[in-house]
């Protein structure tokens, strides 16, 4: 009889936005690792922000791997944030929005949309977990058909 091999999945954080509480950043990180349920292989950290710092601080006393993104204002100028932010989430298999803009927002929105599990946090709210599939906000005008080729008629297909 053949035994299934067992691969785990690798999980990796990505943090996006800041917050300057440290007692909300730490309920949140409880949050996530409860909801996860495992420590998470390694956290993508940007440069900027107090909560970065903290964050950084944290992983390191639990032996989390951490990997620093800084953004490149001289070369990139005002897109260098959002340069950084298309690079850790080209990495990250979850990821974590502090919401304190429409900017923001949208980011997370975008990550979610990518397929990967996004916690959001908002000043105003608890911790949100994005997990179910988003509706689209409007109805697309374009017909399911199957666009064919031009060598192609309806008929062969």
């Amino acid at each position: 009889m053949l035994e299934e091999i067992f691969e785990p999945k690798v999980i990796v954080l990505g943090i996006f936005g800041c917050i300057k509480t440290v007692d909300k950043i730490q309920d949140n990180l409880t949050l996530i690792l409860q909801e996860l349920g495992r420590m998470p292989d390694k956290i993508l950290i940007p440069t900027e922000g107090n909560s970065s710092i903290y964050i950084e601080h944290w992983a390191e006393s639990l032996h989390i791997k951490r990997q620093i993104f800084q953004s490149d204002w001289v070369k990139n100028g005002k897109i260098a944030q959002i340069i950084r932010d298309d690079r850790m989430t080209k990495e990250c298999t979850h990821a974590l929005v502090f919401v304190k803009s429409e900017k923001l927002e949208k980011l997370s929105k975008k990550i979610f949309k990518k397929g990967k599990i996004t916690f959001t946090y908002n000043l105003e709210s608890e911790l949100e977990v994005l997990t179910k599939a988003l509706e689209p906000s409007h109805k697309s005008s374009r017909k399911t058909e199957q666009t064919l080729l031009k060598f192609q008629k309806k008929a062969e297909c």
